[in-house]
């Protein structure tokens, strides 16, 4: 009577067991750490470093009609501190020939794609090309222009965007929101030349998006003219062209991928609501 009793408790005692084993066995089998497992990297960067601000800021609408997008960089060997120093162990590094705003593009890329437009990246180092021509820095938007000028000829885009870094030090170029930094940027427009008031109305446009997204993570829209810059900017080559400075010398590479996910999206929100005007 008591094996058979101890029997009936014993099959209880399995019925009871059995859901927490079957939870438990494919964790077992696998290690502890199976539900901790994340995805660390589904954006790739040049530098390897994507953090998960990055995803969250970045939503992935498709659109029925893509648009185009120019990158290039006429100031292509502006660097950021942090970032040289971390692959090279050199500081406070304002140029550089290899790690440098350049490296930024494949970022801006896949951002751009996921909010539905295709880009395509000006492959011309205007700095090394400078060097190599003996043009002097103040030259530089005057060396691209016919570089810029020739790629215009060959395609119709929909936004031109020339990427710079600003050279002030990190506590002008940074903000914190939420708890979280990201770099700031400040767009750029020449105002002597005929497509002056289309590029202002498109800059400011962008920047109220960004801000709308992050507060105060764009800085606005300065006009110059050439008793204060360059004046033109090769901007009156389109009627939709940015200049944007992202972030300064002193911004980390997290930062400066947290705002590329917030100037993406917002690029792409104020092309696609100002398709019909």
């Amino acid at each position: 009577m008591r094996k058979t009793l101890q029997k009936v408790l014993s099959f209880y005692l399995f019925l009871f067991l059995l859901p927490i084993l079957m939870i438990k066995l494919p964790m077992l089998a696998f290690g502890t750490n199976v539900t901790q497992q994340v995805e660390k990297s589904p954006i790739a960067y040049a530098a390897n470093v994507v953090t998960k601000e990055v995803t969250k800021e970045v939503t992935t609408e498709t659109v029925e009609d893509p648009f185009d997008i120019l990158l290039y960089f006429t100031h292509s060997h502006e660097a950021f501190h942090p970032i040289v120093e971390k692959s090279s162990g050199i500081k406070a590094v304002n140029y550089h020939p290899s790690k440098n705003i350049m490296n930024v593009s494949a970022l801006l890329t896949q951002h751009f794609q996921l909010n539905g437009a295709s880009v395509d990246v000006l492959p011309y180092d205007n700095m090394q090309e400078m060097k190599a021509s003996g043009h002097k820095f103040h030259e530089a938007y005057t060396k691209m222009r016919p570089v810029l000028k020739k790629q215009l000829e060959s395609k119709k885009y929909d936004v031109i965007i020339d990427l710079h870094r600003d050279s002030l030090k990190r506590e002008r170029t940074t903000i914190v929101s939420n708890g979280t930094e990201y770099a700031q940027i400040i767009l750029v427009v020449g105002a002597e030349h005929k497509n002056y008031k289309f590029n202002e109305a498109f800059s400011k446009a962008v920047s109220k998006e960004m801000n709308g997204m992050v507060p105060s993570i764009s800085k606005g829209v300065l006009a110059k003219t050439h008793d204060t810059g360059n004046g033109i900017y090769n901007q009156d080559l389109s009627d939709r062209s940015l200049l944007v400075e992202l972030g300064g010398i002193e911004n980390t590479e997290e930062e400066i991928n947290r705002t590329i996910a917030i100037l993406s999206k917002a690029i792409s929100v104020v092309f696609e609501n100002s398709k019909g005007n």
